[in-house]
């Protein structure tokens, strides 16, 4: 297949007509003045217009030119290093004109294979998208009412394209340097404005999906029910953001940096998932909202989640997970509860890593079935949980747990409309008693209470050591709960 690819022709009308293709089958109306000269396809005054979602109106984008010229059976893709385009937008019987001025540096694209299947390589020093303007209703704002730009350095991407009944694509790219600036202000009230700014560095992309050949744009979730699926993976080496927002005596700031990290989407019909991580993360808030400066910092700060959202006749997987390592905050919030430092003020750790098995019982795609849902008592089944790893570590004391559950959704009547469960969790807890004299000593814990939570540990733990408590908790086949051997229900 790679050496048919190789060998293979493609025209500049064929990837102008894939191209427009592309756009059209999203709702795109799309038109053009084409110049044909044989070798070189001239694509002027391009014009998209597609329908807001609800009837909300239109939007149209307009672009100057393209060029598409034959090169030994691949196609060379170019436009000139600064090129206007335009965004009208009509809704709610506005009208809103949006001029962006799109700058690029030693940009090539290729396109090589065959029609129905295409490989896009595209490279370029840097890539700019500046705003250039925004008329409301015949009204311009000028740049000091809103400006913004957003530029990428060192840009390298491979897309490859094949198309059947669906839309198939691969794509990895690489950016050495991403950068923004974004400002805005009331044109009514100068003392109320709003800017961000922040930059990534050693940014890299990979991915891989189908998307269906037409949907309905008024329709957006027709998408999914079309087949599409997508997944990729994201990662950066460093970063860092600031917004600071003004208006007239409100006011708030915020700050962050990191020394990178990574992420990850899945999305289909079946289910969605998200997961990311940043390390060294070093967060400072304030505003006129918050009474003190806020600083917080930790050496990872992620989280996962997969939930399924179709319909299905088996069981999906889902997940969920928060990690937060090392986290640390700043004096000034520790004085508010501790003024005498009396807690160990050692970084803290909360580590949680759950997964299992579910079955949507309805579909949320289906607006008659999502209705339903929001009316039911059990919009899906749970079948398995699997608590993979636990971890809190805060102020002197620590618990860790893990373990598994089954659930048998025929038995609702076992746990009281609940599918019965059936498994075990264990679970150590150390240095529990030290920090319930210290509350104590605070003032923070009344002693009867403490004496309360004492009890409660006694009944469900065991003791293992000096201040180390385990605890098993089991739910057996017979639906009899047992903490450490002994049945408590």
């Amino acid at each position: 297949m790679m050496a048919q690819s190789a060998v293979a022709d493609v025209t500049p009308a064929e990837v102008w007509a894939d191209f427009k293709g592309y756009m059209e089958g999203y709702g795109y109306a799309v038109s053009a003045t084409e110049t044909d000269t044989g070798d070189t396809l001239t694509v002027t005054d391009i014009t998209m217009t597609v329908p807001l979602p609800e009837e909300e109106g239109t939007m149209t984008m307009t672009m100057s030119e393209m060029v598409f010229a034959a090169d030994g059976g691949a196609v060379d893709v170019s436009w000139p290093a600064e090129m206007p385009v335009a965004l009208n937008i009509e809704a709610d019987g506005e009208t809103v004109d949006i001029g962006l001025l799109y700058k690029s540096d030693g940009h090539q694209m290729t396109v090589s294979g065959d029609p129905n299947a295409t490989q896009w390589d595209f490279s370029a020093a840097s890539l700019a998208v500046a705003l250039d303007g925004i008329t409301v209703e015949g009204e311009t704002l000028g740049p000091d009412v809103a400006r913004g730009e957003v530029v990428l350095g060192d840009v390298a991407s491979t897309t490859s394209m094949a198309t059947d009944e669906m839309r198939n694509f691969e794509q990895s790219m690489t950016i050495g340097a991403l950068t923004y600036d974004i400002a805005a202000q009331d044109p009514d009230n100068a003392e109320s404005n709003l800017l961000m700014k922040g930059s990534m560095a050693g940014v890299n992309y990979g991915g891989s999906g189908a998307l269906p050949m037409e949907f309905d744009p008024e329709d957006p979730a027709a998408i999914f029910q079309g087949g599409f699926a997508v997944n990729g993976t994201f990662s950066f080496e460093s970063g860092e953001s600031q917004l600071n927002f003004v208006d007239r005596s409100d006011a708030f700031s915020y700050q962050s940096s990191s020394a990178g990290g990574e992420g990850a989407v899945t999305m289909d019909a079946k289910a969605w998932g998200y997961d990311y991580l940043m390390r060294n993360l070093d967060l400072q808030l304030s505003g006129s909202e918050i009474p003190f400066p806020v600083a917080l910092k930790a050496a990872e700060f992620g989280g996962a989640v997969l939930v399924p959202v179709g319909k299905t006749e088996d069981a999906q997987d889902v997940a969920l997970g928060l990690n937060l390592t090392d986290f640390e905050m700043n004096d000034i919030i520790w004085q508010i509860f501790d003024p005498g430092a009396q807690l160990a003020r050692d970084p803290a750790t909360i580590k949680v890593d759950l997964t299992g098995k579910a079955k949507m019982l309805f579909d949320l795609f289906d607006p008659e079935q999502a209705e339903m849902m929001a009316r039911a008592d059990m919009p899906a089944e749970v079948y398995e949980l699997t608590l993979n790893n636990l971890m809190v570590k805060a102020v002197g004391a620590m618990l860790t747990g893990s373990g598994a559950f089954t659930f048998d959704n025929s038995d609702l009547e076992t746990f009281g409309g609940m599918p019965k469960p059936t498994g075990e969790i264990n679970a150590e807890l150390t240095g529990a008693n030290a920090l319930i004299d210290k509350l104590i000593a605070m003032g923070l814990l009344p002693e009867e209470e403490a004496m309360g939570f004492r009890m409660m540990m006694s009944m469900f733990a065991v003791p293992a050591g000096d201040d180390v408590l385990t605890s098993k908790i089991e739910i057996n086949e017979q639906g009899h709960v047992l903490a450490n051997g002994q049945r408590i229900q």
